[in-house]
């Protein structure tokens, strides 16, 4: 009698745990590398948010240098609320502009805002949106009375 062989079979499939475990892989790899994206983004729309701010407080300031030699010199009194009237050409919905601050130099230091001649303004401008995305420039700026008679604040004199 002779012997009759069953043919083995070589096609081995995977089986479905070495299949979950290959696409568990490949969801961690995916999710990192999506996540690594992300972040990436997010860090551009800050330094983004944070170089135009940095450019706008400084046009601010620029305005506020343009507005007194043609309007004259605010009063201390007046300063924060005239000064955050200037109009910064270019800025951008989304941006807000402040004074933060207006100090006057008294002879030894900086104080309250007592005195004309010399005013220290604190400026800020801010991006809208959420506490992630939003950007605060600051810019100290020292403001000085004006010698020319054409936007010298009527008062005393300043450079006498």
């Amino acid at each position: 009698m002779e012997s009759r062989r069953t043919p083995q079979r070589t096609d081995r499939g995977e089986t479905l745990v070495e299949l979950v475990v290959a696409i568990a892989i490949i969801g961690i790899a995916a999710a990192a590398i999506l996540e690594g994206l992300l972040v990436g983004i997010q860090t551009s729309v800050m330094h983004r948010n944070d170089a135009s701010g940095g450019a706008y407080v400084r046009s601010f300031a620029e305005a506020i240098q343009t507005d007194v030699d043609t309007n004259g010199y605010k009063t201390c009194a007046n300063a924060q609320s005239g000064y955050a009237l200037v109009t910064v050409r270019d800025l951008p919905a989304g941006y807000t502009k402040t004074v933060t601050a207006v100090q006057s130099w008294n002879g030894s230091a900086w104080g309250p805002c007592t005195t004309d001649g010399l005013q220290r303004l604190d400026l800020k401008v801010t991006t809208t949106g959420d506490a992630l995305h939003r950007a605060d420039e600051r810019l100290t700026v020292i403001l000085r009375r004006p010698c020319n008679g054409s936007a010298a604040t009527a008062g005393a004199d300043p450079c006498s």
